[in-house]
């Protein structure tokens, strides 16, 4: 239930607050990507729980991206090259061997996170940043890793380490970057 649910706060952030404020497009792309492999994966082992939790990601991703192309963040072109060839990357992968699709969508779904902590590192105003999302995916990396570890699938288990440590990072600066600042800079500089 938290894999179905922690994007949503983002999704609905984005959708209503209008900004992207903070975000960054290639970090949900390739999480985006990397759903999309685990959606693949889980339909090859068969795993109706990464199946379900997967393609709900992918769905919520492809929310934000669109308004991430709609602010002009990123050119619609990017996502869909960078999701079809994605699509094709795994069936081939699957095909081949379900480890070979484990190390693929570890290699590409793992580091997802890694640019939006950059992103966070670097400015204190993330307007755009939902803390909930945040916080419901350090929850849900810590019930994946656990999930993993009892069923015996270290390529569930071992990648929600990366995803544990930068969804506390950015949740814990995210919520103070809400404190301290009430309006994005991406109103400011439409005003002026």
């Amino acid at each position: 239930m938290l894999s179905v649910s922690f994007i949503w706060p983002q999704v609905f952030r984005v959708f209503i607050k209008n900004s992207t404020e903070g975000l960054v497009p290639g970090s949900f792309l390739q999480g985006c990507c990397g759903s999309l492999l685990w959606t693949i994966y889980g339909l090859s082992k068969p795993d109706p729980q990464l199946i379900f939790a997967n393609a709900n990601i992918v769905i919520a991703i492809l929310l934000i991206l669109f308004v991430c192309v709609k602010h002009k963040k990123i050119v619609w072109w990017i996502p869909a090259l960078t999701i079809s060839s994605t699509l094709i990357l795994g069936l081939i992968a699957a095909n081949y061997s379900l480890a070979v699709m484990g190390w693929v969508t570890i290699a590409i779904g793992t580091p997802a996170i890694i640019p939006q902590v950059v992103r966070v590192y670097r400015t204190e105003h993330l307007y755009g940043v939902s803390t909930t999302t945040h916080g419901l995916l350090f929850a849900c990396c810590i019930g994946w890793f656990s999930y993993g570890a009892m069923i015996g699938d270290w390529f569930v288990a071992l990648p929600n380490i990366v995803g544990i440590s930068g969804a506390l990072y950015i949740w814990v600066r995210a919520t103070k970057s809400h404190e301290k600042f009430t309006v994005p800079d991406e109103l400011k500089t439409k005003t002026n």
